[in-house]
């Protein structure tokens, strides 16, 4: 049996639905399982990753777990506590979905959370794959409402290009590696088939939605005030600034990986398909 965090999100929903089409046997977290749409094989069950006992409990049973928490400033503590309780329940294999450039030196408090859980995970003696996703194609879909009503995208990015992932992929490939072997103390990072701009995915999304989309450059300084007058937190707003800034900057941030396509046998889904895919919600 397959547990899996983070079952709600968008991510955790797809690989949920993945794993039912497969007639994997899976057990979903979630804080509220009444509210929990059903799906044959998935048992909703009521989590909390700040119980390490009742974690232990609920993961009796199992042998492979998918880890994933929304970014959070607790993030690291609550995965690290399923880490624990995975080590002593026998789980015999953990994906766990962190993010590309998660590093010790990492400027982003997201990114050093999320190095800081893998470091965990690799020193618990549990067999380990780690996913290193790039930038959502889902979250423009947070910022839809706006394109659709001003006809504008703003980003702190500049002119750097960067291969936006669609997290249906990403559930296609943690799916892969939770039910075939060979995937063990692996790390595979994750991106779309192109590195776009900015600038580019405005006029994708133009296209799409038959109207002009301006792409607004923001200087760093416009971008935290935005963020701010949104009432973001501190941790979320560093952690956004500091990826908008490696991806000016361009180098790594913006280099494709061949990963999707080796592991699916498919090439990854385009921006173009996403957004097309959900051109009524860009519409507005």
């Amino acid at each position: 049996m397959i547990v899996v965090t983070g079952a709600t999100g968008h991510i955790g929903s797809e690989l949920l639905r993945l794993l039912s089409k497969q007639n994997v046997s899976v057990q979903a977290l979630t804080r509220d399982p009444r509210r929990a749409p059903p799906l044959p094989g998935v048992d909703w069950v009521r989590g909390d990753l700040r119980d390490v006992q009742s974690l232990q409990g609920l993961l009796r049973g199992a042998n492979r777990m998918f880890l994933l928490t929304s970014n959070s400033e607790d993030m690291r503590s609550l995965q690290v506590n399923a880490i624990e309780a995975a080590r002593a329940s026998g789980i015999a294999h953990v994906v766990k979905a962190s993010a590309l450039g998660a590093s010790d030196h990492s400027k982003s408090p997201i990114g050093k959370a999320h190095y800081e859980v893998e470091r965990a995970l690799q020193e618990s003696g549990i067999p380990w794959t780690i996913l290193r996703p790039h930038v959502f194609m889902q979250n423009f879909l947070d910022v839809a409402p706006t394109i659709a009503r001003e006809g504008r995208i703003r980003a702190a990015s500049g002119e750097g290009r960067i291969p936006f992932i669609d997290t249906r992929d990403i559930a296609a490939v943690a799916a892969v590696a939770l039910t075939a072997p060979g995937h063990e103390g692996k790390k595979y990072v994750l991106t779309g088939p192109q590195a776009l701009s900015y600038r580019d995915v405005a006029r994708i999304i133009g296209k799409a939605v038959g109207r002009p989309v301006e792409y607004i450059a923001e200087s760093p300084e416009e971008a935290r005030e935005r963020l701010v007058r949104a009432g973001s937190p501190p941790w979320m707003i560093e952690s956004a600034l500091a990826l908008a800034a490696y991806q000016r900057a361009g180098g790594p941030t913006s280099e494709v990986s061949r990963a999707v396509e080796e592991l699916l046998s498919r090439p990854p889904r385009s921006l173009a398909q996403f957004v097309q895919d959900h051109a009524s919600v860009f519409r507005g």
